[in-house]
């Protein structure tokens, strides 16, 4: 079960962050802006992502989680697919509202039936695990996206991309089992579901840290590429290369020992869960600004392992936070409410955000103007890590009440 949701996470990212490294030939071929290719890779996945995330959620909670998973999945590839055979801008814009509505299923749905599968003393690790499957997918998404679009250009990388997809979905219904579930466990009603959640104040702190955390995020997601293009005059193909390999392996290996950390100090105080984020997510902005700054290739690479290993620290352990303070039948709509805000305010507003920053600063920097957008976003960060500490104040006594 958990290595089949975890292919489902990577597929999801993968799909979803493919665009991002595309960038420059859908720029090139459409004559858009920054700001336009900002709205494309972030805001029109994000709202309707947000929209359909609470009621597929709520469905999930009283549904059969694995074919509401599995028929998401068949759609969002489905429409991966068809964007290589969009011909005008707003297609591509129309394909990516769609897999942002398919996708929704990948989130609430997901983490609900892991949360079913693992007690509460292992699914910081189990949930971490699950999570860096979407560092696997932003490997591909970067590197062999990368290479695809530089041999065979990004029309047939997108038709690529959605086919493994179209096969998971069909592994994922024949072997994933729906757990039984206590029939006569009642389904609260959705405001009074939303009272209790934002109600505990850790709740509350953590979906604001994971909001400000994604804003930074999704926006040096969307233009690392464009920013390796453009300030180091890189190739697709290579580009691509240093994303995924700078990326991958040490976020999997930061949320992985974040999660077993975690799971082992929080057996004796269960704040560590936010602790530790709240370091990871001081710590990594620094290594972003060297990232960004440094004028050697190389070293700025390093800097951007060091950034990645901290960057995701929050995700698992954050969600594992929201499963343990969400009641059993309110899991999936629980994290469906942190995905409004982290879709909102993270992948919403983040990219177009760095993209209006990047055209505005465009006249006086030339290509470095994606360089100082991408600064001030980085400065969200150390906000975030003000929420995680403020959640583990009262993370015991909210945990107490679930």
């Amino acid at each position: 079960m958990l290595g089949v949701c975890f292919c489902l996470t990577a597929i999801n990212v993968m799909d979803r962050q493919l665009l991002a490294i595309l960038v420059e030939p859908v720029k090139l071929e459409f004559g858009v802006s920054d700001l336009a290719m900002g709205l494309l890779t972030g805001t029109a996945f994000a709202i309707f992502h947000a929209l359909v995330g609470v009621p597929i959620s709520r469905w999930a909670d009283r549904g059969n989680r694995r074919s509401i998973i599995a028929l998401g999945l068949f759609a969002w590839s489905a429409l991966t697919v068809a964007t290589g055979f969009a011909a005008r801008f707003w297609q591509i814009f129309a394909a990516r509202v769609g897999v942002g509505v398919g996708e929704a299923v990948g989130s609430g749905p997901a983490q609900s039936l892991l949360s079913d599968y693992f007690p509460p003393e292992r699914r910081g690790l189990a949930l971490s695990v699950h999570g860096s499957g979407g560092t696997l997918g932003a490997l591909a998404g970067f590197a062999l996206g990368g290479l695809l679009g530089e041999l065979y250009g990004w029309r047939m990388t997108f038709v690529i991309f959605g086919l493994p997809g179209l096969l998971l979905a069909g592994v994922m219904w024949a072997t994933v089992r729906e757990p039984a579930r206590d029939p006569g466990e009642p389904l609260d009603p959705l405001p009074e579901v939303a009272r209790y959640l934002f109600g505990l104040p850790a709740f509350r702190q953590i979906a604001f840290a994971a909001a400000l955390n994604a804003f930074a995020s999704y926006a040096l997601l969307s233009w690392n590429g464009s920013f390796l293009i453009r300030v180091h005059q890189l190739d697709l193909a290579r580009a691509g290369l240093i994303l995924g390999a700078g990326t991958a392996l040490p976020t999997v290996l930061g949320m992985w020992a974040a999660g077993l950390v975690a799971d082992r100090l929080g057996r004796r105080d269960a704040r560590w869960y936010q602790w530790l984020p709240a370091a990871a997510s001081l710590l990594c902005a620094p290594f972003f600004a060297f990232y960004l700054l440094l004028p050697n290739l190389w070293v700025a690479t390093a800097m951007l392992v060091v950034a990645s290993a901290l960057n995701t620290v929050w995700l698992g352990l954050g969600n594992a936070m929201i499963q343990g303070l969400a009641r059993p039948r309110m899991r999936a709509v629980a994290f469906a409410f942190v995905i409004v805000l982290n879709a909102g305010v993270g992948l919403g507003l983040g990219p177009p955000a760095a993209g209006a920053l990047s055209d505005l600063w465009a006249d006086r920097l030339g290509p470095e103007s994606i360089r100082y957008a991408l600064l001030v976003v980085v400065a969200t960060y150390p906000w975030a890590a003000v929420h995680h500490l403020r959640a583990a104040r009262t993370l015991r006594e909210d945990l107490s009440r679930s």
